[in-house]
């Protein structure tokens, strides 16, 4: 067997042990993904804070990944992308987990939309907005508790930051999510639309 064929045949194998590894996480995971991804105690998030968010109340439509989803507009608007300001997705590694529990909190629901400390949307035209759930609690904070993003500073409210990384940290600590097996933290990707 030639060196390239031999290459071939090794990368084929890596790519099967990983589509079954895949597979394997799925199909175990048909239950609630808040079992499979450990969350802040849930009464805790529903109740939020004391203060309401303020901004634009929005229904979620479609989550396209952990970050990532389409809301409509008040009063019968239309549908827009949104960009969750705080976090980014965890990646490859994570990345069907992640989207399955954003899917799980937001789907369905209403949230509130804030605005971020930069522009208003992103260079792949999606709102970019600080999302909060309509009890309060902030969603940045929820999902990097949850080991499901990771904490990203870019155009979020700097005092919106602090609580989103002690959050990561928490979750670290704990290995939750991407921080535990078998990512172990594994670099995430840049958030594209639809990614």
């Amino acid at each position: 067997m030639s060196r390239a064929a031999l290459a071939r045949f090794v990368l084929g194998v890596a790519v099967a042990v990983c589509a079954s590894a895949a597979v394997f996480t799925l199909v175990t995971l048909r239950g609630p993904v808040v079992a499979a991804v450990p969350a802040p105690d849930p009464a805790a998030v529903l109740s939020g804070p004391a203060a309401a968010p303020v901004g634009e109340r929005v229904v979620v439509q479609t989550v396209v990944d952990a970050v990532t989803f389409d809301a409509r507009l008040p009063d019968g608007g239309p549908v827009v992308r949104v960009r969750a300001l705080g976090v980014q997705p965890p990646g490859a590694c994570y990345g069907a987990q992640a989207r399955a529990f954003a899917a799980q909190v937001l789907d369905g629901r209403a949230v509130i939309l804030g605005a971020g400390a930069g522009p208003a949307t992103d260079r792949f035209d999606r709102r970019l907005a600080a999302v909060a759930l309509v009890g309060g609690a902030d969603y940045a904070v929820l999902a990097s508790e949850a080991g499901i993003a990771r904490a990203y500073a870019a155009d979020a409210r700097p005092e919106a930051m602090a609580p989103v990384r002690a959050a990561q940290d928490r979750a670290r600590a704990a290995e939750r999510g991407v921080w535990g097996e078998p990512c172990r933290g594994a670099e995430t990707t840049s958030s594209a639309p639809g990614s």
